[in-house]
Parts: structure tokens; sequence; C-alpha cells
């Protein structure tokens, strides 16, 4: 049971970063300004992640002597990508448009 855990932790602090755009681009139907800006925080991540395991894998292959190092890389590019996509999220007011009664005539 604590292995399940671990390995949806480590999951949730990898990809987790992934889940802004789409829940507010297809769950809140919201498009243009922040929501454009919670997009290119997701493409980012994905380019960055994919990067990161590159460079890990090759390191290994070559044997390199930081090799052990550049293992939190991805780590950490994933505990970066929450917290921008966090900062998107409330410094735009982003998730005040979310939660508002869009028919509410106030």
């Amino acid at each position: 049971m604590r292995e399940a855990f671990d390995i949806f932790t480590i999951l949730l602090l990898l990809f987790g970063g992934l889940a802004f755009w789409p829940m507010v681009r297809f769950g809140a139907g919201l498009t243009g300004g922040a929501s454009d800006l919670l997009k290119w925080q997701f493409y980012t991540h994905i380019m960055l992640l994919a990067g990161s395991f590159v460079l890990v894998q090759y390191y290994y292959a070559i044997e390199h002597p930081d090799r052990e190092a550049t293992q939190i890389l991805p780590y950490a590019i994933g505990a970066l990508s929450w917290a921008a996509a966090l900062v998107i999220l409330f410094g735009t007011g982003l998730w005040r448009r979310i939660g508002d009664n869009s028919g509410d005539p106030d």
C-alpha cells in the first residue's frame, strides 16, 4: 500500500502541473487571456520534462560522473510547473472566473 501511495505521489509531482490547462480549457470552457498563459505553461512543461528525461538517460548512457545528480531534474521541473500553474491561476484571478456563476445577472 505504501509503494502505491509513493508511486501516486511521484506521478502527481511529475505530471500534475499538466492538468491545469485542460481543466480550465475543457472543464470550465474558458479561452483566451489567462487561459493562454496556462496553455503555454502546459506546453513548456511537456517540452522541459521530455528534455530532462532524455538528458538523464543520456548521462547514464555515457556514464557521466554527475549522472546521479541529474535525477532530481524531472522532479524540479514538475514542482516548478505546479508553482507556475498556481501563480497563473491565482495571480490572474482566473480561479474567480471559474467559480463565478455566469448565469447570474449580478
